[in-house]
């Protein structure tokens, strides 16, 4: 096929367009970054990025509860003025959730004088989290409200502002040698784009004036399977993510960590552009299948195949040259980390095609089975790591235990999205 036909038959095919649309703004996004990322590491300490790494993390960890999940119902209402007052909920939640961190904050770090061996609490930069918290809360309501009615483009644009954003005043800050200055711009850069979002949409200002407050502990009690499943879901899911370096560090040591986190950040970049856009688009379109039919089932089959032709010849690919491309780019000290990718690639192909489809689980409101799945995989993927330790003190024995249980959890979730695609989870 030529690359005409392939582009004539993107513009032909509307889930193809629309997973493009939002992809697009995915890979400048990431390409802004690696072009930045020489720079910034000329005008900023290490020390710098670690703080703004361990600021990152507790953010991100912390931020879950920022929205009681209820941004995953914002696709559910026909009735655009009943998708408002669950976005007029998240604000709530948001603002006061980012309240009782700022006051948490200051006892632990100004009355009780914790300490912190991160070193999170020890820097002024902690009374920042609040803030990023709740803009994070309020940009992640705007983009499921865009999702809704399908504005991908106005989606795409917002994402690239702020990190467009985020990279100039982090080049800024640090040409003006002020040490925290990209955790200033990672605040900036999410403003920024909420902002855009935000005062760009009329309609879902004129509903949030018109909604009245009073119909939002019903909202809350109506989707209230999203805070009551999905946060303990998503937080397992999250310290997964975020606390798997910890463990390999406090059970091998840090220059293990970095060939982990070399690895995984260069392999998981098909996983950062594509899946998310796909699990967008194939959310909005199966809604309206389901609608129409009672069922999703073909367009199930149709993205799983188009998934498994994109993910077979790229993780292939990384799992033949990754040892030798790591040497070569980075140097012969890192063919170990291309190991660590060969590796990993195993599990992120699978992934690859499993996580776009889990949205299903949101569509259905089966949150109950998706939260003990990821609580279950949480729990395995650190005993996993913990028995490649206990059995040969092995790092590369821990990684391929957490490669399997990560493939074995995949599979587990594609079996349950399949059946929920057949028939709504009525035999799950």
């Amino acid at each position: 096929m030529s690359i005409k036909n392939f582009i004539d038959r993107v513009k032909s095919n509307s889930f193809l367009q629309n997973v493009a649309i939002l992809s697009s703004g995915t890979i400048i996004s990431q390409l802004i970054v690696i072009a930045t990322s020489p720079f910034l590491t000329r005008v900023y300490s290490v020390e710098s990025f670690g703080l703004l790494s361990i600021f990152s993390s507790f953010a991100v960890f912390f931020a879950v509860l920022s929205t009681g999940r209820y941004e995953l119902a914002l696709g559910l209402p026909k009735d655009s003025l009943k998708a408002s007052s669950i976005f007029k909920l998240i604000l709530v939640i948001g603002f006061c959730v980012s309240i009782f961190y700022l006051i948490l904050i200051f006892l632990l770090k100004d009355i009780v004088h914790l300490k912190d061996k991160t070193g999170f609490l020890s820097n002024n930069q902690a009374y920042l989290a609040p803030i990023y918290i709740f803009f994070g809360a309020l940009y992640s309501a705007l983009g499921y409200w865009n999702q809704r009615d399908k504005k991908y483009k106005k989606i795409t644009i917002a994402n690239a502002i702020q990190v467009i954003g985020t990279s100039i005043f982090s080049l800024i800050f640090g040409v003006l040698h002020y040490e925290s200055g990209m955790i200033w711009a990672l605040i900036i850069g999410i403003i920024t784009s909420s902002a855009f979002l935000l005062l760009t949409d009329k309609k879902l200002l004129d509903n949030l004036s018109t909604t009245p407050n009073k119909e939002l502990l019903g909202t809350a009690k109506e989707y209230s399977s999203f805070p009551r499943y999905m946060i303990l879901s998503d937080l397992s899911l999250t310290a997964c993510q975020q606390f798997i370096p910890i463990l390999f560090s406090a059970l091998y040591n840090t220059t293990i960590v970095g060939f982990f986190s070399m690895a995984n950040r260069m392999i998981r970049l098909p996983n950062i552009v594509i899946t998310s856009s796909v699990g967008n688009v194939f959310r909005n379109d199966a809604i309206d299948e389901i609608r129409e039919k009672g069922n999703c089932e073909k367009l199930y089959h149709s993205t799983f195949k188009k998934l498994l032709l994109i993910s077979f010849p790229t993780y292939l690919l990384i799992f033949i040259i990754s040892p030798k491309l790591f040497s070569i780019v980075f140097g012969e000290k890192w063919e170990i980390a291309g190991e660590f990718a060969r590796i990993l690639s195993v599990a992120l192909f699978f992934e690859f095609i499993s996580a776009p489809l889990n949205t299903l689980f949101y569509i259905f409101e089966k949150q109950k089975i998706l939260m003990k799945l990821q609580m279950l995989n949480a729990i395995l993927v650190f005993v996993s790591i913990f028995l490649g330790y206990y059995i040969n003190n092995s790092y590369l024995l821990s990684l391929i235990f957490y490669m399997i249980i990560s493939v074995l959890s995949s599979l587990v979730f594609l079996y349950f999205t399949n059946n929920l695609s057949k028939n709504g989870g009525r035999k799950i």
